[in-house]
C-alpha cells in the first residue's frame, strides 16, 4: 500500500491566528488534516492547535464553486454566464485593458481592491502579490481604512501616540479578573491559545465577565454575562468611572504620573458641563445594564488586581466607535492595570513580533488612497473621482459580500467598464467580473508565512498537491502580465517562487533546514507585557504623544467632530419600521466569507438570525422558521434562531455568507451586508452595528 506523507503547513486566512497543521497525503490526495503531536506545550511555547476551520478546509479543494480555468463573461453581470478561455487569451485581454486605460485615463483610473482571502505572505500571493505588481505598473486607486479595527486604531493613535501592541496571552495566567468586553475569542481567535489561557486562569481562580449583546460561545468560560445595547459602551464606562470616582477607587497615582487630560473627563463624569451625573441609574437607561450590576462591576474592576480588560473590535463598529475605544483605554488607566502582568489597556490587542526575514522588493509607485473601505461604492457612483474608475482589479476579495450595502456595491461594479477577479472560487463578486482568473489554494503553492497576531513564528508552507485544473499562483499571473507590460525583469529578477524563497532564507541567519523540515520556526521568548517599561518610568520610556504620556483629552478628536474626551455620544435610534438593532459578528465557521461553501462547516451550525424570544413572540416567529429581515437598503431571508442568548431589541446575523439573490431580487443566502448601510464613524470607520432592521414571518 502507498505510504502516507505528512506535510506541515499553516492557514493564510485572516481568522486572527496562525496554527500548526499537517496534511496527510496519499496518492497525491489530502486524506486528512491534523495537528503535529509531541510538541512542547508550555507558557512560553504553547501548542498552536488549529480550530475547526483549519481541520475542515480540505473539503473546499473540489468545491463546485472552484474555478478551474480562465473564464470570460458572456451574459449580463451577475448572471454567472461565462465561457472557458485559454490563459493566453485571458492575460492578453487583461494586459490590453490595463495599458489602454493607463494611456487614456492614467493609472488612477484603476481600482485595486484586495481583501484578506490570503494574507501574511512575502509578496507571492493574494494582496501582497497584487500590491507589489501595481507598485511597478502605476499609482492606482485603493481603499483606505481598516475594515476590522479602524476606530481602535484611531483611538490608539490619539491617546497612545501610535498603535501599541497588546500583552502576550500567557500573561492572562496572572489575572484575577478577566473582562471580555465585546470579545469572543471562540470566534475571532486572536491567537490560537487565547481560550486556553482564559480557561487556565479561571482554573487558578480568576473571575471572567462577558460584556456583550449576545451570550457568545465564550460564555461557557464566563462567571457573569452582562448584556449591553450595541454602541453604548462609552456610557457603561462612564458609569463605572463615576462609581470609581465617588468611592475613591481610582488609581490616582497612575493617573497623575502617566496621563494628562483626566480632569476634563472627571468633570464630565460629575456633570459639571451638562448638569448630568453619569450615575449607574443614568447608564441603565442608556445601556440596558442594571445599575446595581454596574456598581458591582466597577468595584470589582477597581479592586481586583491584576485585571485584564480584553476588548474586542465589535464595540467600535458604530457611528461613534472611536469614543468606545477611547473610553475603554481610559477605564484601564483609572484602574491602574496598564503595564501590569495580567492587566491590559484595551487597545487593538494583537501582538505581531515577527521573525526577521526579507520580502520581495517593490517598485517606485505608491497607491493613491482615494476611497473609503466602507463607502467605496458610494464614491464610485457619485462620479466625484477624477479620473473616474474604469477598471476594477479584485484579488483575494469577495468585495460585494464583505463591504456594507451589498446592493450598492453591485451597482458600483455594474458601472465600471472592465472587471478582473483573481480568486480560487467563483464568488458572488466573481459573478460580476469580465475575466475570472483561477488561483491556487494554499495546498497548491509554496510560501513563507509570518505569524499573526500572537507570537514570533515563521511557517514554511510546502506545496502539498498539484494545481487543480489550470489554476496558477498569483505570482505566476502577475509575472505573465509583467512580461506583457514590459517590466518582467524588474518584477521577477529572473526568479520563480521557490527560487525567491531560497534567496530570502539564504540571506537570513535562520535555521533554514529546520524550518523546511519542521514547517515552523519559533522564537517565542518570555511573555511580554505591553507598556511595562512605560509604567516603570514614563520619563525614560515616553509614548509617541505630544506630552509623552497617555492623553485622555485629545484635540485631534475635536478636529474630527467628536468631544475632546471619551464621553458617550447618543446613537441615532431606528426609524419607523425598523425597531431592531442589527449586529453582524464574525463566525467561527468562516474567515470573513472564505470557507462559506464548506459542507462540513455548514452542518456544524445553521446560519440564522438570532432574535430574543420576547421580540419573536410579538411577531409570531417560531424557532427555525424562515423570516425576512429588512432594512432601509435591502432584505434577506434566513431561518430564525429564537433564543435568550441575545438581549431584547437586538438581532444578530453572522457576516460572511454569500449573497444569493432570488428571481425576485431578494437575498436568500442570509448575507448580512445586504442589510447594512454606508454609515461611517466620525473618522470613516465601519459602523455596521448602527443599522436597524425589522424581522417578519414569511407566509408560504
Amino acid at each position: 500500500m502507498p505510504e502516507i506523507e505528512y506535510v506541515p503547513f499553516t492557514c493564510t486566512y485572516n481568522c486572527g491566528s496562525r496554527c500548526e497543521l499537517v496534511a496527510h497525503v496519499k496518492d497525491g490526495k489530502i486524506i486528512r488534516i491534523d495537528t503535529p503531536t509531541a510538541r512542547i506545550d508550555s507558557e512560553t511555547t504553547p501548542r498552536l492547535v488549529p480550530c475547526v476551520k483549519g481541520r475542515a478546509r480540505r473539503r473546499n479543494l473540489n468545491d463546485p464553486e472552484r474555478v478551474r480555468t480562465p473564464l470570460r463573461r458572456t451574459g449580463p453581470r451577475g448572471s454567472g454566464q461565462f465561457e472557458e478561455i485559454t490563459w493566453d487569451e485571458a492575460l492578453d485581454e487583461v494586459a490590453y485593458r490595463l495599458k489602454k486605460t493607463r494611456d487614456e485615463y492614467g493609472s488612477e483610473a484603476l481600482f485595486h481592491a484586495t481583501g484578506t482571502g490570503s494574507i501574511a505572505g512575502r509578496g507571492f500571493n493574494g494582496s501582497s502579490a497584487s500590491s507589489r505588481f501595481f507598485s511597478y505598473w502605476g499609482s492606482v486607486t485603493e481603499r483606505t481604512g481598516s475594515m476590522s479595527y479602524h476606530g481602535v486604531e484611531v483611538a490608539s493613535e490619539w491617546i497612545l501616540g501610535e498603535v501599541v501592541q497588546g500583552s502576550d496571552r500567557a500573561t492572562l495566567l496572572d489575572s484575577r479578573l478577566i473582562i471580555l468586553w465585546g470579545n469572543n475569542p471562540a470566534e475571532t481567535r486572536m491567537g490560537p491559545n487565547t481560550n486556553y489561557f482564559i480557561a487556565e486562569a479561571r482554573e487558578k481562580g480568576a473571575r471572567v465577565v462577558l460584556i456583550d449583546p449576545r451570550f457568545t460561545d465564550r460564555g461557557v468560560l464566563a462567571d457573569q454575562w452582562v448584556p449591553i445595547k450595541p454602541g453604548t459602551d462609552a456610557a457603561l464606562v462612564a458609569a463605572m468611572a463615576y462609581v470609581m470616582e465617588k468611592e475613591r477607587l481610582v488609581d490616582t497615582e497612575f493617573i497623575e504620573t502617566h496621563t494628562v487630560g483626566y480632569p476634563d473627563y472627571r468633570r464630565y463624569l460629575i456633570g459639571e458641563k451638562d448638569g448630568v451625573e453619569k450615575t449607574p441609574a443614568w447608564a441603565e437607561k442608556v445601556t440596558g445594564v442594571p445599575e446595581d450590576g454596574i456598581t458591582r462591576l466597577a468595584r470589582d474592576y477597581a479592586q481586583i488586581k491584576p485585571a485584564a480588560l480584553l476588548a474586542g473590535w465589535g464595540p467600535q463598529r458604530t457611528e461613534y466607535g472611536e469614543q468606545s475605544a477611547r473610553a475603554l483605554i481610559t477605564l484601564a488607566c483609572m484602574s491602574g492595570n496598564v503595564g501590569l502582568r495580567g492587566g491590559g489597556f484595551a487597545g487593538i490587542g494583537y501582538r505581531s513580533k515577527g521573525i526577521p526575514v526579507g520580502a520581495l522588493p517593490r517598485g517606485s509607485y505608491q497607491p493613491v488612497g482615494r476611497v473609503n473601505s466602507a463607502t467605496w461604492a458610494s464614491t464610485v457612483l457619485d462620479d466625484s473621482l477624477d479620473p473616474p474608475i474604469k477598471i476594477a482589479y479584485i484579488v483575494a476579495s469577495n468585495l460585494i459580500n464583505r463591504c456594507p450595502d451589498t446592493g450598492k456595491n453591485i451597482r458600483a461594479l455594474e458601472q465600471i467598464d472592465f472587471i478582473v477577479c483573481q480568486d480560487p472560487y467563483l464568488t458572488p463578486t466573481a459573478h460580476y467580473a469580465d475575466i475570472v482568473l483561477p488561483i491556487c489554494t494554499d495546498f497548491e503553492r509554496t510560501d513563507l508565512i509570518g505569524s499573526w497576531p500572537q507570537g514570533s513564528r515563521l511557517f514554511y508552507n510546502h506545496q502539498i498537491i498539484e494545481e487543480l485544473g489550470e489554476s496558477r499562483t498569483d505570482y505566476w499571473v502577475f509575472s505573465e502580465l509583467a512580461e506583457r507590460l514590459g517590466f518582467y525583469e524588474e518584477y521577477t529578477h529572473g526568479r520563480n517562487e521557490k527560487e525567491w524563497i531560497a534567496f530570502l532564507l539564504e540571506s537570513s541567519e535562520l535555521d533554514v533546514e529546520g524550518l523546511r523540515q519542521d514547517g515552523i520556526l519559533r522564537q517565542d521568548g518570555e511573555p511580554e507585557v505591553a507598556l511595562a517599561r512605560f509604567r516603570a518610568d514614563p520619563r525614560k520610556n515616553p509614548l509617541n504623544t505630544t506630552t509623552g504620556l497617555i492623553e485622555i483629552s485629545c484635540p485631534e478628536a475635536e478636529k474630527a467632530g467628536l468631544p475632546s474626551i471619551p464621553s458617550y455620544v447618543e446613537l441615532k435610534q431606528g426609524s419607523i419600521g425598523y425597531p431592531l438593532q442589527l449586529i453582524t459578528p464574525t463566525s467561527r465557521l468562516r474567515a470573513r466569507s472564505s470557507l462559506h461553501t464548506n459542507p462540513w462547516l455548514q452542518r456544524l451550525e445553521p446560519h440564522t438570525v438570532w432574535i430574543n424570544s420576547k421580540d419573536a413572540a410579538v411577531r409570531g416567529i417560531k424557532n427555525g422558521e424562515i423570516v425576512e429581515v429588512t432594512s432601509g437598503v435591502g432584505r434577506t431571508r434566513i431561518p430564525a434562531k429564537v433564543t435568550e442568548r441575545i438581549m431584547p431589541g437586538v438581532v444578530s446575523i453572522y457576516h460572511g455568507t454569500w449573497y444569493q439573490p432570488s428571481s425576485e431580487g431578494i437575498d436568500e443566502g442570509g448575507c448580512a451586508n445586504v442589510l447594512t448601510s454606508h454609515i461611517t464613524s466620525a473618522t470613516g470607520g465601519f459602523a455596521t452595528h448602527s443599522d436597524w432592521v425589522e424581522v417578519r414571518r414569511v407566509d408560504n
